[in-house]
């Protein structure tokens, strides 16, 4: 009950809360979709009518059977009926993945899923089991679930905020928690006119070589707020930003961004500080202001 209340309350519209963007990419999804699934029920159709033809012409004989070969196709009408129930979960793991990849956005998929889909009997011992096995194959088989009703309850997990309300505040939160040393609410930064210093452990270099640089994970959280911040996209990372956020070991200790236009560059030090160098004092402030938060 508390579930379908929260559920009113956020009052979804699942088109009207996703770019066009991501509806043509639901869109394409659920025509796939839903013709796969038509084409396995026409093809189990089939099967089984092939199968009714051999019964008819041989009985129980111990003729061969001429629907299967060693070479063969292999089909068979629990092969394909178990490939439709699947169809669902792969559907919906999909569209997840797509709003995750575009938004990066923490999504229960294991919730989401026992939403939409029929429950599998577990209590194989009560009485009534195997009806209630028939019924749910049953309903897997019958089933079609709808992209907006998957857009629906990622939109419940994230309390009714739109995706990119969701991102940001997400980006936000770990670009703060990398920021601000944990339950003193201590900044672990300072900004110097058009200079952001991370003082701390931001960076490392690698004991076989004085070149051999690499940057922390705190580091990067806040360089992926900083790729937002240049570009605006959850997915699109200027020149020169992939390196640092995938644990590649850097060759120098200043990294230029040459196609960037509010940050300049990053610098890192041998005690482990990290300095972002904007292009103007006015970027650095935004940068901390949007991202960081302020230190009171």
């Amino acid at each position: 009950m508390e579930l379908l209340q929260k559920f009113s309350a956020v009052e979804i519209q699942a088109n009207h809360r996703i770019t066009e963007m991501d509806k043509d990419y639901c869109e394409r999804h659920q025509k796939a979709y839903e013709a796969t699934i038509s084409s396995f029920q026409e093809l189990a159709f089939f099967w089984e009518d092939m199968n009714k033809a051999q019964q008819k012409l041989f009985g129980d004989s111990t003729a061969p059977n001429y629907l299967v070969s060693e070479k063969g196709p292999t089909i068979s009408q629990g092969l394909i009926e178990g490939h439709i129930k699947e169809l669902h979960s792969k559907f919906i793991v999909s569209l997840i993945d797509y709003f995750y990849s575009t938004y990066h956005i923490s999504v229960d998929t294991s919730e989401i899923l026992y939403a939409l889909l029929p429950q599998e009997p577990e209590e194989y011992w009560k009485r009534g089991y195997l009806d209630l096995c028939k019924q749910y194959h049953q309903q897997m088989l019958a089933l079609v679930v709808s992209y907006q009703d998957v857009v629906d309850q990622i939109i419940l997990q994230m309390d009714g905020s739109s995706f990119s309300e969701r991102a940001f505040h997400e980006l936000y939160v770990k670009c703060h928690n990398a920021a601000w040393c944990a339950g003193t609410q201590m900044p672990r930064f300072e900004r110097r006119r058009d200079t952001i210093c991370f003082t701390g452990y931001f960076c490392s270099r690698k004991c076989w070589s004085e070149d051999a640089w690499e940057v922390q994970d705190d580091m990067r959280e806040i360089l992926r707020g900083l790729a937002h911040f240049e570009t605006g996209s959850y997915r699109v990372y200027p020149t020169n930003f992939t390196p640092l956020l995938t644990h590649e070991v850097l060759k120098e200790s200043v990294v230029e961004f040459p196609t960037c236009e509010k940050v300049k560059q990053m610098k890192l030090f041998k005690n482990n500080r990290v300095d972002l160098k904007f292009h103007s004092p006015q970027f650095a402030e935004q940068f901390v202001n949007k991202y960081l938060g302020a230190v009171s």
